[in-house]
């Protein structure tokens, strides 16, 4: 099913009063139309089992569609494609939290605040209906840029291997913090206690990178 039928099917379902069985069937068709569209983009995670991936992704997906039929009204028709709102969605939201409430118990370990995460630059509802690269892929390109530098010159004290850059970019890929500090050789509590102080400080200027970039 291309985008336009798939608008058509969202904008049908719209013109429907909320709890209506033609809304209902409506909804049902457009959710049979996203999955054979064959163009979910599926989060990557390459440091999850393929196990682990699969349940989280099969869960995120769920509670994606009961987002969509509960919120279809949210889907602004003259902003953006479906598909684009739904991998959005999916990414930035519904696989995040999935992973976050299922996380390893070594997280906890982690000291956690509302900066623990990359993907806090900017809010879903905000780039969901406009037709643009998935947020990782924005967040990825400003670090591995780094055009001032700063991400590749701040490291851990006595780890000069163990940057914000390489930490964030593993963070981005889905790796766990026991990986990752199995892989650099740095307990993880520093890696931690590290990550946020970073994401405070460069938080700012990730978010800006992420805006001024040319979709």
């Amino acid at each position: 099913m291309d985008d336009e039928q798939l608008r058509k099917l969202a904008i049908a379902a719209q013109d429907n009063p909320p709890d209506s069985k033609a809304r209902r069937i409506i909804l049902t068709q457009l959710v049979e139309g996203i999955i054979k569209s064959g163009r979910i983009a599926y989060p990557k995670a390459p440091g999850m089992s393929p196990g682990r991936y699969r349940d989280y992704r099969a869960e995120a997906l769920q509670n994606l569609f009961v987002f969509v039929c509960q919120n279809i009204d949210r889907y602004d028709r003259n902003r953006g494609s479906v598909m684009s709102w739904v991998n959005v969605l999916l990414e930035r939201r519904f696989f995040r939290e999935v992973a976050r409430v299922k996380t390893d118990p070594i997280e906890d370990n982690v000291p956690k605040s509302n900066t623990d995460d990359l993907m806090s630059v900017t809010d879903p509802e905000e780039i969901a209906q406009e037709s643009v690269p998935l947020l990782s892929d924005c967040v990825r390109r400003c670090l591995e840029e780094d055009l001032d530098g700063q991400f590749s010159q701040k490291s851990i004290r006595r780890y000069p291997h163990a940057t914000f850059q390489n930490i964030a970019l593993r963070r981005l890929d889905g790796y766990q913090w026991q990986e990752i500090s199995e892989e650099l050789g740095v307990k993880v509590s520093t890696l931690g206690d590290f990550y946020q102080r970073c994401l405070k400080t460069f938080g700012e200027q990730i978010k800006a990178c992420v805006q001024n970039l040319e979709y």
